[in-house]
């Protein structure tokens, strides 16, 4: 027939077992040792990585809540700053109106006095020239007291053309 031999036969399969055996001391265990290590590997790196996502989403979620409170304190702290400069701007108008009126005031206190000054002069001016004037048309020197009533005569005719 085939001319199997059961010696043969049950040498093959104690060979096959011993071969069964050594490869899977040899090289099945080792195998199958390093698939378990890279599994466990890739479930700890994909752990790691939602933590570390997670962790992320949490950091982008206070990041956005600072910006939106330094937006809600930068709107506080120029609406401040508007209204300060406001009182400001309200506080130099009203210094600026009462430095103007001082002015005013000084130049129409100086103006009186020019006046006065000028009116004066003026006065002792005419009243020279009326001495002068009524000395050569009259001819002669006038006493003190026709001076004087002159001086007065004339004076109350120059205020009533100021007047």
């Amino acid at each position: 027939m085939l001319g199997l031999d059961l010696g043969t036969g049950i040498i093959t399969i104690i060979n096959l077992i011993v071969l069964v055996i050594v490869l899977r001391l040899l090289l099945f265990k080792p195998v199958n040792n390093f698939l378990e290590q890279r599994r466990q590997k890739v479930h700890d790196d994909l752990d790691n990585a939602q933590r570390d996502r997670e962790e992320a989403q949490r950091l982008l979620e206070e990041h956005r809540q600072l910006v939106a409170d330094n937006k809600g304190d930068a709107a506080k702290i120029i609406d401040n700053a508007v209204r300060q400069a406001d009182v400001r701007k309200e506080e130099i108008i009203a210094q600026a109106g009462q430095d103007a009126a001082a002015v005013l005031q000084r130049a129409k206190v100086e103006i009186a006095q020019e006046q006065a000054k000028v009116l004066q002069e003026l006065r002792a001016d005419i009243s020279g020239f009326s001495v002068a004037i009524a000395e050569k048309t009259l001819a002669r020197t006038l006493t003190p007291q026709d001076q004087q009533a002159f001086f007065n005569a004339v004076l109350e005719e120059m205020d009533s053309y100021a007047n």
